[in-house]
């Protein structure tokens, strides 16, 4: 139950941040390939102390929690997870409009993650077809968001 709570408190503090950056940034390969977040010495303090929070909260003691969870949970989590560095290194960025675009692609990607494992752990026809049309449209946006950043030497 303690497991169920941390993660509950996880996603009290980034359904906000997921609320508001409604496009999710999509990296060719997965989040596995994010661009690292910008060195240390570039971060507020602020942004710094929040990064070390967050890698606290989503290292071994929350690899322990999800051990307990479905599969399923386990890999809408790890989508979730896997896009919040890349959105905090995006919004560093001094553009608005690059870090509004790196930041979507970043959880587009997520979306997408999340999608291909509905339908691997999903069994409803109707879940497994948004799934199917969330990933041909969010990877469509993904690949336009990144023709724009590579247009503008991003």
């Amino acid at each position: 139950m303690k497991c169920v709570r941390s993660i509950l408190a996880l996603a009290l503090v980034f359904v906000p941040a997921i609320a508001l950056a409604q496009n999710d940034a999509h990296h060719e390969g997965g989040a596995a390939n994010a661009p690292a977040p910008p060195a240390a010495t570039s971060m507020p303090q602020q942004c710094m102390t929040m990064l070390q929070m967050m890698d606290g909260m989503m290292g071994d003691q929350m690899a322990t929690c999800m051990a307990g969870l479905p599969a399923a949970s386990q890999a809408y989590m790890r989508a979730m997870m896997g896009m919040h560095g890349p959105m905090m290194a995006a919004m560093q960025t001094t553009d608005a409009d690059v870090a509004f675009v790196k930041g979507m692609i970043a959880h587009h990607q997520a979306a997408i993650d999340m999608a291909r494992a509905a339908l691997q752990f999903g069994s409803d026809q109707q879940a497994k077809a948004w799934a199917e049309a969330i990933i041909a449209a969010q990877q469509q946006e993904i690949d336009e968001m990144q023709a724009w950043l590579r247009q503008r030497g991003q």
